[in-house]
């Protein structure tokens, strides 16, 4: 008897193993999964959005990129996917572990923000503003993460972390 009931047991994992990937899949080919563009910033202070620069510098963590930028007075990280999406959350967090929400005003829609070449501006901008961040410590070589966060209009979500190491 307890032989059958861990066969039953092992048979649902992998049942809900498989449809929990067939669920990814799905999801995959339909477009819906989150890209990470990089990090615009201003290399003198307060430039228009159109004279922002793509940060060509910086690492990995893991599976998370982080750009080097300069917060002056903000940066804009670029996010994407194949099947647009209807909107985007994000949350940054400090290297204290501090986090906050970015407010609503601060996360623009393709089309509407100006930044970067043509495919940055077919994409979603994330503003990276210490002023709207309240409570993060900021200095050299603190990398503030940021945790985006897609949704479609059936309902599906994607996730994804980037990250930018902030430049003083």
């Amino acid at each position: 008897m307890q032989s059958l009931t861990i066969r039953v047991g092992l048979v649902g994992f992998v049942v809900a193993a498989t449809l929990g990937g067939c669920a990814s899949l799905r999801q995959n080919m339909r477009g819906q999964e989150l890209s990470y563009r990089g990090a615009w910033y201003c290399e003198a202070a307060d430039c228009k959005p159109s004279e922002m620069v793509q940060s060509r510098s910086g690492t990995r963590d893991g599976e998370v990129t982080i750009n080097t930028v300069k917060l002056a007075p903000k940066a804009a990280m670029i996010f994407t996917a194949a099947a647009a999406f209807d909107s985007l959350t994000a949350t940054v967090r400090d290297c204290k572990g501090n986090d906050a929400e970015v407010p609503s005003s601060d996360i623009v829609a393709a089309g509407k923000h100006g930044v970067g070449d043509s495919d940055a501006r077919e994409s979603w901008v994330v503003w990276i503003d210490p002023a709207s961040l309240d409570g993060l410590k900021r200095s050299k070589g603190c990398v503030w993460k940021v945790d985006a966060t897609a949704t479609w209009s059936d309902g599906a979500t994607f996730s994804l972390t980037a990250g930018v190491d902030i430049e003083k």
